[in-house]
């Protein structure tokens, strides 16, 4: 990881608030078309590019000056790996390794004014298994697992709340379904929900000193729990278009809760939120090899709030929180059997 300002001490005499919460990317796990179907069996290597740029404050459900805020943007692209294994219709298992790429610019006060500060590191891994056993289509099925705390979070000139990595273990639990719409198989319908429960936590020193003007203080810092859940609709009948064996669009609706951090290196007061979005999307699916089931699959989508509630109060001169106009969310995969 690397710092854009080259005057680290300046900064350590800061004494800016923590704020501006990054902006809670595991709705990127929800939505899209990337769960297991009937005819899917073996693996898949993917590749995702999720990307975010925060840059309008959000006091309560409306735009607020950005003077209230010390952060004045976000701006985050994640470039993620992953293999998943789909045993049999009952059992699968996904493994994610995320890598990001963030810039916080900020204002560090009458020292060095408003700096932009960049880390770049292997963000939190996450393991998941599914289990499709409950309907001979795969249509059901629920998913379980942990993220780990391999991600940096002690990256200078980042609170706790906008570091790469939350330095907490989660438990993740969720579940899926998707039907029919009509009796042709052309329109279907999809929802999904993940709930994470941070329940390990780890501790770090404020290398800025941040909360009180003195660096090395060890903080706490406990991350909010977050829901994340959509439904959506896809019309599944466009083959053999421009050279693609299939085109499968979409469009969904895709809501969010995250409760306020707690501990000591948290900022309570302005971190938590409620948010609705609505995405619409497609899927390209271009067969190489029909023997051995050999697909290649690119998905795209953009999500766009339309509701936003940001928990935000005056804290130490600080209040707000940073908001992207949209996220955008790109996957590749080649499946094999």
């Amino acid at each position: 990881m690397t710092m854009t300002l080259s005057s680290t001490p300046l900064v350590a005499m800061s004494t800016t608030a923590a704020n501006a919460c990054a902006c809670g990317c595991s709705v990127f796990d929800v939505g899209g078309l990337g769960l297991p179907q009937e005819q899917e069996h073996g693996g898949s290597v993917f590749f995702e590019f999720w990307s975010g740029d925060q840059t309008q404050n959000y006091v309560g459900s409306s735009r607020a000056p950005a003077a209230l805020n010390t952060d004045k943007e976000i701006n985050t692209q994640w470039y993620n790996v992953g293999f998943s294994y789909t045993f049999n219709r009952d059992w699968s298992v996904m493994v994610r390794i995320p890598t990001a790429n963030r810039t916080l610019t900020t204002d560090t006060g009458a020292y060095a004014g408003i700096v932009p500060f960049n880390s770049k590191d292997v963000g939190d891994i996450e393991i998941m298994g599914l289990y499709t056993g409950f309907f001979k289509d795969m249509s059901t099925g629920i998913i379980f697992g942990l993220k780990l705390p391999t991600g940096t979070f002690t990256a200078p000139g980042f609170d706790r709340d906008t570091q790469i990595g939350s330095g907490s273990t989660d438990l993740l639990l969720g579940a899926f379904h998707r039907g029919l719409l009509s009796g042709d198989n052309a329109w279907q319908y999809f929802s999904q929900v993940m709930w994470r429960q941070p329940f390990l936590f780890q501790s770090a020193a404020d290398p800025q000193g941040f909360f009180d003007g003195n660096p090395g203080v060890v903080q706490t810092y406990y991350p909010g729990m977050q829901i994340d859940g959509a439904i959506g609709v896809n019309y599944n009948n466009l083959y053999h278009v421009l050279g693609l064996d299939k085109v499968t669009p979409l469009v969904q609706v895709i809501v969010s809760h995250r409760n306020a951090d707690s501990g000591t290196g948290s900022d309570p007061y302005n971190s938590g939120f409620d948010r609705v979005m609505i995405s619409p999307g497609v899927e390209l699916t271009k067969v190489v090899d029909e023997a051995n089931n050999r697909v290649f699959k690119l998905y795209g989508d953009v999500e766009v709030p339309v509701y936003y509630r940001a928990n935000a109060a005056n804290n130490a001169g600080t209040e707000g929180q940073l908001v992207a106009p949209y996220l955008i969310r790109v996957v590749a995969s080649y499946d094999f059997q």
